[in-house]
């Protein structure tokens, strides 16, 4: 969406909520004189209700000064709350207020909104073959001091993942460089200051710098942050940590895209702030019944959640304590919206259901969407420390069960194909035996590049465990998953891993299974390892797609392994 489409968006929300005050107007002097006339509890409750909904909508789209006298009356009304005017003066400051919001003056700026954040580009919809390797292979500098050895299964490694090294001095110039540069300081011994002047130089020119430590010097690392340095990582380097800085700085990678689940009854403001943070690249996804919470976070995954307090149906604080009432929920970072000035600076209440934040629906919107940003961003950095496998980079062992799981139920929901593929890799432990536990890992880092370049960002990729690893393939039925399941490793099998002790090449077999026909999720897990072991018999290096379902018990014994 281009940023005049969002601030053209964002000013007929203002306008149509503007249109809406003669009705708004219209309602509030009935309820009060319903209120007046029967002067019964049930009756000031709708007018307190009326009068809230006016204040936070009226915070939403800018009208300052009549969420304010809307606040004073609820104050007035409200027995809990102190008030130095009385109820009837802050009635008529209200309808005051009311009358001039609904001039013609008032509609025109109105037509003027306020600056919205930028606009993130949309991201495109990804394909299969969208995701091959590029045909040009984009470049890396290296460069260590002159009487250093360069670090080989580091370069090897990148070069197998499809990287052009070059390897350079510390007086190479920028304009000699490519746009990274990886620094490795392996026998510096702690001392930088000998590199700064060339680091000076080269992020002066816009160049990245990557630097390659072996111990955590607290003085070396301060320099190298006064002198701009940004990355720093420790040996041994994994390829997969490295090529994650440098992949979305090469265009690569997408750039971070939260995913945001917002809860309020009130559907023009759901459209506002859907229509904030969507323009500054976040996932939204809008939901106004309570009772839909579980399916929509199951369906959705969001990073985190932004609820109204005050809902008709369910409170935001109470929708967090059923979500809190189950583990899995637990650490899902929760933030509330209200439309009380007053009541957003008081948080303390909140942080027994562990609330993350609490924001004024008044408040500067980029100065909200920055907040929701940071911290959707943490959340997923958060959720990737736990569910990411340290070798691999890719999803752990928990993190594709919950997943297999979950696209097992969307595949019976929806009744459409979802291919689970298990892939082992072939003869493992003769790489291991042979070439050494590095030049093993070295296998599985460059496995699992292959397997997060090849397959959608719908799609789950995980390392299962050892040599194991499991691709879910959700719309997507078991011959296409055998053919790009090939087609990766025709891929595999074609690099070649250089060591001192030789050279050698690795292949995998692979099982496919469908989610329809089988009875729950380890009932298609055990179907694909069957059909890996039928690959195995067969002679290793293939991929085999599991037969239709049997009446006999899917879950029983697995056979046992083959290399």
């Amino acid at each position: 969406m281009a940023s005049k489409e969002v601030t053209a968006k964002l000013a007929a929300l203002r306008l149509r909520f503007l249109q809406r005050l003669p009705v708004e107007y219209d309602s509030l002097t009935e309820l009060w004189d319903r209120w007046i006339t029967l002067e019964q509890e049930s009756e000031r409750q709708l007018l307190l209700r009326q009068i809230h909904t006016l204040k936070g909508n009226s915070g939403t789209f800018g009208f300052a000064t009549l969420s304010h006298r809307a606040a004073q009356l609820e104050a007035a009304l409200d027995a809990r709350q102190h008030s130095e005017l009385s109820a009837a003066d802050c009635y008529g400051n209200l309808l005051a207020e009311l009358r001039a919001s609904m001039t013609p003056d008032a509609a025109r700026e109105c037509a003027t909104p306020a600056a919205t954040p930028p606009v993130a580009a949309p991201t495109p919809a990804t394909s299969y073959s969208a995701l091959s390797v590029p045909v040009r292979r984009p470049q890396l500098a290296y460069i260590t001091e002159t009487e250093a050895t360069p670090d080989q299964a580091l370069l090897n490694n990148l070069n197998v993942q499809g990287y052009e090294v070059i390897q350079a001095s510390l007086s190479s110039k920028a304009e000699q460089l490519p746009e990274w540069v990886l620094l490795d300081l392996a026998e510096s011994q702690g001392s930088v200051r000998r590199f700064l002047a060339s680091i000076h130089r080269w992020l002066r020119q816009g160049l990245e710098v990557i630097v390659l430590i072996d111990e955590l010097d607290f003085q070396a690392q301060l320099a190298l942050v006064r002198a701009g340095v940004t990355h720093c990582l420790m040996r041994p380097v994994s390829v997969d940590q490295l090529l994650r800085l440098v992949k979305p700085g090469m265009g690569q990678a997408p750039e971070f895209q939260g995913r945001v689940l917002l809860m309020d009854d009130q559907k023009q403001v759901m459209q506002y702030y859907q229509t904030l943070l969507e323009a500054a690249g976040l996932k939204v996804k809008a939901e106004s019944d309570p009772a839909r919470i579980f399916r929509q976070i199951e369906q959705f995954d969001p990073d985190l959640l932004l609820l109204d307090i005050n809902m008709p149906k369910a409170t935001g604080p109470e929708v967090a304590r059923v979500l809190r009432l189950h583990e899995r929920f637990e650490t899902l970072p929760i933030l509330f919206l209200t439309g009380d000035q007053e009541q957003a600076t008081q948080r303390s209440d909140l942080l027994n259901i562990g609330s993350d934040d609490l924001l004024y629906k008044g408040m500067d919107e980029t100065e909200l969407v920055q907040l929701v940003t940071a911290r959707a961003e943490r959340a997923r950095q958060l959720s990737d420390l736990v569910n990411r496998d340290s070798l691999s980079g890719l999803n752990n062992h928990g993190a594709v069960q919950l997943a297999s799981e979950q696209a097992y139920a969307r595949a019976q929901r929806k009744h459409q194909p979802s291919s689970l593929v298990v892939l082992d890799l072939d003869n493992f432990k003769s790489v291991n035996d042979t070439y050494g536990h590095d030049t093993g890992d070295q296998v599985i880092r460059t496995l699992s590049q292959l397997l997060s370049a090849r397959f959608r960002g719908t799609d789950t990729v995980g390392r299962y465990g050892g040599e194991e690893f499991v691709i879910l393939l959700p719309g997507t039925a078991p011959d296409t998953a055998k053919q790009l399941t090939e087609e990766l490793l025709a891929d595999m099998s074609a690099m070649t891993f250089t060591t001192a002790a030789g050279n050698f090449r690795v292949t995998f077999s692979a099982g496919i299974s469908d989610a329809l026909g089988h009875s729950s999720h380890l009932a298609q897990f055990k179907a694909a390892d069957e059909a890996l072991y039928q690959a195995k018999q067969a002679g290793r290096n293939r991929v085999v797609i599991s037969p239709p379902p049997t009446e006999t018990d899917p879950t029983a014994g697995a056979p046992d392994r083959l290399a």
